[in-house]
């Protein structure tokens, strides 16, 4: 198949050996094993949910913002506002009440409850999670066909529904492997694209689904749509280098790439704007100058600070008494606070970053696996060694070094949330799917290189 670089005036064909797998009836061959795979681990995992039905009569969740997720459904059903809870007749922003919560699983039971007419159930929380998992799951792998490594597929969908699916829970964070996967469609096919391992059609679709999928995911989690808006901006940055297409066409990438990034004030502005209620006293999202500035504390360190919710409250009614917690005054102020400690003291800043790396690339995300540290050092030996030894080429899978370099992009990224907030391997693990997929990266990688050696070794 061959790729279009753009070159002012003028474009040149560049050939991609290798690229004639993929097509036709074995794609889709391709696409229903992967489906088949899937299926009994989410069935397994989507049934069980219903573990969750007895606690509605009897307690409820221990996660306290999605017993407010439940709440707001409930208010949906009454006044078919979203984002809100009803109270004596009035209309609360749900961020009042459910603190620095992003809005995405509160607005899909919205949703959920409109179309189906009853109150949200826990059980349908943690549905959601699975479905989340599931998509992302899926989604990553069917990507992987379409622009040629089929392998690699296969292996993430043979080690991916344990791993993915294999637990559940009623708190968003079990969701996030599967939005970690879903923000990293739109990098990889925009390189893909820019390589001329998708067609135009094709291309177009999966940019298409990318984008709307980074909304989907900063509406879930606004750390991790912000981990895909990086890669995305660094991608398109590579290609304005290479000229892989037009500067109009990368403005508006990006352009597309920052709205939808911004999608959960879009739909906050939209709720306020078609239903009287009263102005959100609280940032509507999970904010991230709170958890910044109180990652210093993850460690003991000469301010004092303590990674804990409470005292980031304490410390601000100290300094304002006025100040309402996790308002976007509250917030603002945590910015202050960071950047005035970093001034004060980079020394120790980078001290405290320095353990809590240390920290997580020390430790296993997949269990039982290799340490953190050790996959992101393979990740980047690969893409330094086969790329200057042109061992993509030769093992004729080009694709190999796009998947190689957005995975280690977002497992650096996970790095650097550890390093900033807390580097326990538990919020690390949507890394895992990264993992997943350099396994399957490689695996194919090695393949390819043996067939090439023996075709070159044996041909007459």
């Amino acid at each position: 198949m061959a790729s279009s670089r753009y070159t002012g005036r003028t474009k040149t064909k560049l050939t991609v050996p290798g690229m004639v797998w993929g097509g036709g009836w074995l794609r889709w061959l391709a696409v229903l094993v992967c489906i088949a795979l899937l299926g009994g681990q989410f069935a397994k995992t989507f049934t069980a949910v219903e573990r969750y039905g007895y606690l509605a009569d009897i307690m409820p969740s221990d996660w306290r913002a999605t017993n407010i997720w439940l709440d707001s459904s409930d208010c949906t059903l009454k006044s078919g506002a979203w984002l809100a809870v009803c109270e004596d007749g009035r209309l609360i922003p749900i961020a009042d009440r459910a603190l620095a919560d992003d809005p995405g699983h509160a607005l899909l039971l919205n949703i959920w409850s409109a179309i189906t007419g009853k109150r949200a159930t826990l059980p349908d929380a943690a549905r959601i999670n699975v479905l989340v998992d599931a998509l992302g799951l899926l989604a990553f792998a069917l990507l992987l066909i379409w622009i040629g490594a089929p392998i690699a597929a296969l292996v993430l969908m043979l080690l991916g529904p344990v791993e993915y699916l294999g637990w559940m829970g009623l708190s968003p964070h079990w969701a996030f492997i599967g939005a970690a996967s879903l923000a990293a469609v739109l990098p990889l096919a925009l390189a893909a694209t820019a390589h001329g391992l998708l067609s135009r059609r094709a291309g177009a679709a999966w940019i298409a689904f990318g984008i709307a999928m980074l909304a989907f995911v900063t509406l879930l989690r606004e750390s991790i749509g912000l981990m895909g808006l990086v890669v995305t901006v660094l991608v398109l940055a590579w290609m304005a280098w290479h000229r892989t297409a037009r500067p109009s066409r990368l403005v508006l990438l990006l352009v597309l790439t920052v709205v939808a990034f911004l999608t959960p004030r879009w739909t906050v502005m939209a709720r306020d704007g078609l239903f009287d209620m009263e102005p959100a006293q609280r940032l509507e999202r999970h904010g991230l100058s709170h958890t910044l500035y109180l990652g210093l504390g993850f460690i003991e360190n000469k301010w004092g600070i303590r990674y804990d919710d409470a005292y980031g409250e304490e410390l601000a009614k100290q300094l304002r008494p006025d100040i309402e917690f996790c308002s976007p005054e509250y917030f603002r102020l945590m910015w202050r606070l960071y950047f005035e400690r970093l001034v004060e003291d980079p020394g120790e800043i980078a001290r405290l970053y320095y353990e809590k790396a240390r920290m997580l690339l020390g430790a296993p995300t997949v269990q039982p696996g290799p340490t953190f540290g050790l996959v992101l050092a393979v990740g980047l030996l690969i893409l330094a060694v086969a790329g200057r030894t042109k061992a993509w080429r030769y093992a004729s899978f080009p694709q190999g070094e796009l998947v190689v370099a957005v995975s280690v992009a977002f497992l650096g990224l996970y790095l650097a949330q550890a390093m900033t907030a807390l580097p326990s391997p538990l919020y690390a693990v949507p890394a895992n799917a990264f993992v997943l997929i350099l396994a399957g990266t490689l695996a194919e990688f090695a393949a390819r290189a043996l067939w090439s050696v023996s075709r070159r070794r044996y041909r007459p």
